[in-house]
C-alpha cells in the first residue's frame, strides 16, 4: 500500500480513539473549544488525500474522518463516541478493500494511450515526413493499452509504449516511467540468458560475443562463427525477441549494424545453436538457459561497442603527445552556461586548450559516442572554438503560423524557412590542427547537430561504426499518470527548406560519415578479445597519418 493511504487510516483509527476518550472529558470539563478537535480527523485527511492523490478503495476512511465532523455539530458525548466508533470500523473496512484489490490505486492506461496520443497527432511535426497512418496505429495499439488495463500490468504497460515510440523511428519520440519500472520492462523483454550475444560482422558473418567461460567445454568462444540460432539465421531470430522491438533506431543503416544482436535471447529452457568449430566443421549443440535475463549481457556487448571513453563529462585527456580526447556525454554544462548561451564554458574551454597546445597537442579527438544531447547553445560555442575562421552556416528555424498554429510549407512542397542561424569560428586549433568526431548509434539529439555541424568543416573527420542517431528536433514533454512521454514538436530546416537531420519514412537521415569504419574481425578482437577502444586507436592513427 501507498504510505499516505496507510498513514491514514493509521491517523483516523488514532484520532478516533482519542476523541473517544476526549468526548467523556468533554462532558467533565465543558469548553467550546473542544469542539474544534473534531474537525481534526477530516482537515487531515483532506490535505493526506490531496497529496496521495484521491483514491477510491480508501473512501470508506475518507468517510469515516468525515463522520467525526458530527462531533463538532453534535457536542454530546453519545455522539461523538458513536462517530468514533464508527469511523475507526470504516477506517479498517478500507484496509483489506486495498490489499486484496488489484484496482487498488490503479492507473487507466487506456486513457494515458488516448491523451499521448491525440497530444502526438495534433503536434508531432514529423507525421508528413516519416509518412505516420495515425489510424492504424490507433487502432492496433488501442486494444493493446486495454488489455494492459485489464492486468493493471506497469511492466507491461512500459514494454506497449516502448513498442509505439519505435514505430516513428525518432529517437525523440520516448516514454519512461520510474526507473525500476524501466529496468524490469528491459529484463522482462529481453529474455533468457544462454551464455552469448551473436554480432555481425561487416563480412556477414554472424560470430559470438561476451561469452560466458561455461561455454568454453562446449567449443564456443569469443569469435565463434554462429550459424543459426533455433534453427533461424540471427537476423530472423532477432525478431522472436520483444528487445527487438522496444529498441529504437531512426536509420536504417543503424538497425542493420545491430542485426543479430537480439538472437541469443531468444529460446525457452533451452535453445538449439549451430556454430562452425575451431577446424571449420559444423556443429550443433543444446544450450540451457543461465540465471538471470540476457540483458545484461546484450549491455554489456553494447557498451563495449558503441559507449565511449571512460573518463568525466567535458574533460580533456591526452591521447599522445600530439593529440588529446574531448569526451562530451551530454549537451549541458550548468545552469549559468545555459543563461549566458554557454560562453563562459568555451572560454574555460579555449584556455585548456591553449594550454594543451603549449604542451605539444596540435589535435582534438572530440567523442560524442552516446551523447544523450540537451543544448543548442552548447553546440554553437563548441564548433565556434574549432570552426576555421569566418561565418558558418549551422541550421534554419521554420516559420510558424500563430494562426494556423501549425509550420507553413511552399508551393514546391519544402517547409517555409523563418530565419538561418550562423555562427563565427576561431580556429583555435590553427591551420595544421585537425579534429576527429567520434559518434555512435545513440549520439542524439544536440550531438547529431554537432555531427552534422562539424562534417561541413574541411578540418574535421567524422568516424564510427555507425552514423549518428539521426533524431534533432525540439522536443516537448507531456506528464501521463504512468510516465513522461516525449516527442519532436517544433521543427528546424536545412537552408533549402528541407528537414534538418531527421530520418525520413524510409530511414534514412540527412547525416553521413567521413569514414565508416569496418566492423571487421581486426575490430572485434581488440574490442572483445583485448578490450581496447578500437574506434579511439584508429582516430589517432588516421591523425599520424593525416596529410596537412
Amino acid at each position: 500500500m501507498e504510505i499516505y493511504d496507510i498513514i491514514i487510516i493509521a491517523a483516523v483509527v488514532v484520532i478516533s480513539a482519542v476523541l473517544w476518550w476526549l468526548a467523556g472529558y468533554a462532558e467533565k470539563v465543558r469548553n467550546s473549544r473542544w469542539r474544534l478537535c473534531w474537525l481534526t480527523p477530516a482537515a487531515l485527511v483532506l490535505v493526506l488525500a490531496y497529496i496521495s492523490g484521491f483514491e477510491r478503495l480508501m473512501i470508506p476512511a475518507y468517510i469515516g474522518a468525515a463522520l467525526m465532523i458530527l462531533g463538532l455539530v453534535f457536542p454530546d458525548i453519545h455522539t461523538r463516541r458513536k462517530s468514533s466508533i464508527a469511523a475507526a470500523v470504516m477506517a479498517f473496512i478500507s484496509l483489506p478493500l486495498c490489499l486484496f484489490n488489484k484496482w487498488y490505486r490503479s492507473v487507466d492506461y487506456v486513457k494515458d494511450f488516448n491523451t499521448g496520443f491525440e497530444s502526438m497527432k495534433a503536434h508531432y511535426v514529423l507525421s508528413e515526413h516519416k509518412g505516420v497512418d495515425w489510424d492504424e496505429l490507433y487502432d492496433r495499439y488501442l486494444p493493446q493499452f486495454k488489455q494492459v488495463y485489464e492486468k493493471q500490468d506497469a511492466v507491461e504497460n512500459e514494454i506497449l509504449w516502448e513498442k509505439f515510440c519505435c514505430e516513428f523511428n525518432d529517437l525523440h519520440v520516448n516514454y519512461a516511467s520510474d526507473e525500476e519500472i524501466v529496468d524490469k520492462a528491459h529484463r522482462k523483454a529481453s529474455g533468457n540468458d544462454y551464455g552469448l550475444v551473436i554480432v555481425t560482422l561487416s563480412d556477414g558473418r554472424t560470430v559470438a560475443a561476451q561469452v560466458d567461460e561455461s561455454l568454453a567445454s562446449k567449443g564456443i568462444h569469443e569469435g565463434t562463427e554462429i550459424i543459426s540460432w533455433n534453427g533461424l539465421t540471427p537476423a530472423d531470430a532477432d525478431k522472436n525477441n520483444e528487445l527487438y522491438s522496444i529498441t529504437q533506431f531512426a536509420d536504417e543503416d543503424n538497425r542493420k549494424f545491430f542485426e543479430g544482436w537480439f538472437a541469443a535471447g531468444t529460446g525457452g529452457d533451452t535453445a538449439e545453436v549451430c556454430y562452425m568449430d575451431d577446424d571449420g566443421k559444423e556443429q550443433t549443440i543444446t544450450l540451457k538457459k543461465l540465471e538471470g535475463s540476457y540483458y545484461d549481457r546484450y549491455d554489456e556487448a553494447y557498451t563495449k561497442v558503441a559507449d565511449g571513453m571512460k573518463v568525466g563529462h567535458m574533460t580533456l585527456n591526452k591521447l599522445n603527445d600530439t593529440t588529446a580526447c574531448l569526451r562530451i556525454k551530454f549537451m549541458s554544462f550548468d545552469s549559468v552556461s545555459e543563461k549566458e548561451k554557454h560562453q563562459g564554458m568555451k572560454e574555460e574551454l579555449r584556455q585548456q586548450i591553449l594550454e594543451l597546445k603549449q604542451q605539444g597537442i596540435r589535435d582534438i579527438v572530440i567523442d560524442l559516442r552516446c551523447n544523450t544531447g540537451g543544448s543548442g547553445t552548447m553546440v554553437k560555442a563548441i564548433a565556434e572554438l574549432f570552426a576555421p575562421e569566418g561565418e558558418h552556416y549551422y541550421v534554419s528555424d521554420a516559420y510558424f503560423d500563430r494562426e494556423t498554429k501549425s509550420y507553413i510549407k511552399e508551393t514546391d512542397g519544402k517547409y517555409k524557412v523563418h530565419h538561418d542561424i550562423v555562427y563565427n569560428g576561431d580556429n583555435i586549433l590553427g591551420d595544421d590542427g585537425r579534429v576527429v568526431l567520434l559518434v555512435s548509434d545513440h549520439s542524439v539529439s544536440a550531438s547529431d547537430h554537432m555531427t552534422h555541424v562539424l562534417n561541413e568543416l574541411d578540418n574535421v573527420t567524422v568516424m564510427g561504426f555507425t552514423e549518428s542517431s539521426g533524431s534533432a528536433q525540439g522536443v516537448s514533454p507531456i506528464k501521463l499518470e504512468s510516465g513522461f512521454l516525449s516527442y519532436s514538436s517544433s521543427l528546424m530546416l536545412n537552408k533549402d527548406g528541407t528537414v534538418f537531420i531527421d530520418c525520413d519514412d524510409k530511414m534514412q537521415s540527412d547525416i553521413s560519415l567521413d569514414i565508416k569504419v569496418p566492423f571487421d574481425e581486426k575490430a572485434f578482437d581488440a574490442i572483445f578479445k583485448e578490450d581496447k577502444d578500437y574506434l579511439m586507436d584508429e582516430s589517432t592513427k588516421l591523425l599520424e597519418n593525416m596529410e596537412r
